[in-house]
């Protein structure tokens, strides 16, 4: 192994997590499909964990890093379904996609909750979306969106993340272009060695933390409810050694370090873990 990979492989094996037990669970959100670290008020950091089809922008928030919780609603509009699968937060807004492949962006509207700012898009012409954005478990069937920090220079790198294809295992690099996140339809998806129909969501660190530039994947309870790091050049993964819900859904590190895994098993709470973390 190169000098770089053995590098890699010591930083990964060093990140020790250890369970939060005052982190309450379940949480009263049904269906939990996203985990984010958000900024709705000034200075007030909480983690958003957002319910998928059929919920219609319910979501829960806790501050970080000793609550307490309260929920809110997104403002969704008719121009695609529910189905909320992934969810990241970047520059000062939360960036939602369906599992068919439409984009919606929020922000915070100064009440502590969120305002959307226009109404859905695709995040690409088909197959990169469905035909039809109001079905779900389409296409490509998106179930993870994961966006990265601007590099230590200011500069935007090509990709700013990825959406996640749970019918592929791929991760597929997502641009900026005229505003709107879009596929990079020319470069080639990141395809990871996972179960057919098990990848469940994607995540980098929250910027300003100790893992803003660390790319992590979890997986439902097809490929074993395992999480791991990713390795952005050859998709290699390396597990996490953590516990986990049943069958995970959601997955966001905080500016702390601190790793958050959800479960979404149609209940109308969904359990949750919460490991205090170092060495990422």
């Amino acid at each position: 192994a190169s000098s770089t990979a053995r590098a890699a492989s010591s930083k990964i094996a060093a990140v020790a997590c250890t369970a939060d037990v005052h982190f309450p669970s379940p949480l009263k959100v049904p269906e939990a499909s996203i985990a984010a670290e958000v900024e709705l008020t000034p200075g007030v950091r909480e983690m958003i964990v957002i319910g998928d089809s059929g919920n219609n922008g319910a979501a829960i928030l806790w501050k970080i890093p000793d609550g307490p919780t309260r929920n809110i609603t997104l403002p969704l509009d008719d121009g695609a379904s529910d189905d909320l699968e992934g969810g990241a937060w970047r520059g000062g807004h939360l960036y939602t996609l369906t599992s068919s492949g439409a984009v919606r962006r929020f922000s915070p509207d100064g009440h502590g909750a969120l305002a959307r700012d226009g109404d859905a898009y695709r995040i690409g012409t088909e197959p990169y979306s469905c035909a039809i954005l109001g079905k779900v478990n389409c296409g490509k069937n998106y179930e993870g969106l994961c966006l990265r920090a601007d590099a230590a220079d200011g500069s935007t790198p090509r990709c700013l993340g990825y959406a996640a294809s749970k019918t592929e295992g791929a991760l597929y690099c997502v641009v900026m272009m005229d505003g709107k996140l879009s596929i990079d339809g020319v470069r080639r998806p990141l395809v990871l060695p996972l179960e057919r129909d098990s990848l469940s969501d994607c995540a980098f660190g929250a910027w300003g933390g100790p893992a803003q530039n660390t790319l992590v994947i979890t997986t439902n309870i097809h490929g074993g409810s395992t999480s791991y790091i990713v390795d952005e050049a050859t998709g290699e993964l390396q597990t996490l050694d953590v516990p986990s819900t049943l069958t995970n859904e959601a997955i966001a590190i905080d500016r702390s370090g601190a790793l958050y895994q959800m479960m979404d098993d149609n209940g109308d709470e969904s359990l949750a873990l919460r490991m205090t973390c170092s060495g990422w």
